[in-house]
């Protein structure tokens, strides 16, 4: 009799298993999101007080973009904005130009984008990279570097 008791329990327990397996987990530290979900394919870096470096990941982990802007999680106004020279420094950095190959060419951007006018800028095209720089008059709000690797654009197929 013991032993069908026992292969009762055992059956009714699988349930209660499988729930505890499927439960929700705590997102609450890198640690956590990392076993879950693997590496990251974007984190953020402070690089210096209140600039922030965004960047995204390749399936091989090189870096194919990084955005530079003024970090929002700190007390920064909304609007706040770069010198050119200061966003320029802060893109050699990052990326010394004898990483970025042969320089392709460049330009200016500009369109009307509502409600804050925010689309125009600048870009300069390498071998390797492409800069683009939002913003003029020495008022620059981001900077997006972007990789040419082509793990960096997947092509879309349909």
């Amino acid at each position: 009799m013991e032993g069908v008791f026992e292969m009762w329990l055992r059956l009714l327990s699988l349930p209660v298993i499988m729930f505890a397996l499927q439960a929700p987990f705590s997102a609450d530290t890198a640690k956590t999101m990392r076993q879950r979900y693997g590496p990251p394919i974007a984190e953020t870096f402070l690089i210096k007080p209140g600039v922030a470096a965004s960047l995204s990941f390749g399936a091989s982990g090189h870096v194919c973009e990084i955005v530079v802007s003024p970090d929002e999680t700190a007390l920064v106004k909304r609007g706040t904005t770069f010198k050119q020279q200061e966003l320029t420094n802060l893109i050699d950095e990052l990326v010394p130009a004898t990483e970025r190959g042969k320089p392709i060419g460049g330009g200016a951007f500009n369109a009307t984008c509502l409600p804050d006018n925010d689309c125009a800028g600048t870009f300069s095209d390498s071998e390797k990279v492409s800069i683009y720089l939002n913003g003029g008059n020495d008022r620059e709000r981001y900077a997006t570097i972007q990789w040419t690797r082509h793990e960096c654009h997947p092509r879309v197929t349909n």
